[in-house]
């Protein structure tokens, strides 16, 4: 389902990133708008101006599992990437667990492009709490629920995945008949 917050259609934003330094750049970007669907994603062809040797982490490699190889086979150049975000992004409410690390990364990508970046990235967690407030539920009870969608979706440490997470996160609290099916374990 497609949600909506106060007007706006909710785009939930997920970033894999070639490490968590200042020298890092994005390498995956993933987003959901209906949770039913499968989430879109792509990788992105690392930037001339970006630097291997301090930007990448072996240990973030590890976890994400995306190798240089196939962002140069695979990705899209920041251009197109850019390109592909504001599309999808345009007139949206876009929110992500980890709104000013990818609010970073996501200007290194523009500033690679040459481009401005027209939209911000919000807090899902802030999402979360007026959602779980609009739709009645008690702290403990929203909590709960968070707590479910962690184990019924995983968190691969991919784009695409990642971002579908939030998006069902955000459907249980919204979502009184998606959440009756939440059965616990």
């Amino acid at each position: 389902m497609r949600l909506t917050f106060r007007g706006f259609e909710v785009l939930f934003l997920d970033i894999e990133a070639s490490g968590l330094n200042s020298a890092s750049f994005p390498i995956e970007i993933g987003w959901v708008l209906d949770d039913e669907a499968e989430p879109e994603s792509f990788l992105v062809k690392p930037h001339e101006t970006w630097d291997f040797v301090s930007g990448w982490s072996e240990q973030s490699a590890a976890i994400h599992g995306i190798a240089p190889a196939m962002l140069e086979a695979e990705g899209l150049s920041v251009a197109e990437a850019c390109t592909r975000l504001d599309e999808a992004t345009h007139g949206r409410l876009v929110v992500s667990d980890a709104p000013q690390h990818d609010d970073w990364w996501l200007g290194r990508l523009y500033a690679a492009a040459s481009r401005e970046k027209t939209w911000a990235v919000g807090d899902v967690e802030r999402l979360y709490g007026g959602l779980a407030q609009e739709a009645g539920l008690d702290p403990a009870e929203a909590a709960r629920l968070l707590t479910r969608i962690e184990q019924i979706y995983p968190h691969p440490h991919r784009a695409g995945p990642d971002a579908l997470r939030l998006a069902k996160a955000a459907r249980a609290l919204a979502d009184p008949e998606f959440r009756s099916k939440l059965h616990e374990p």
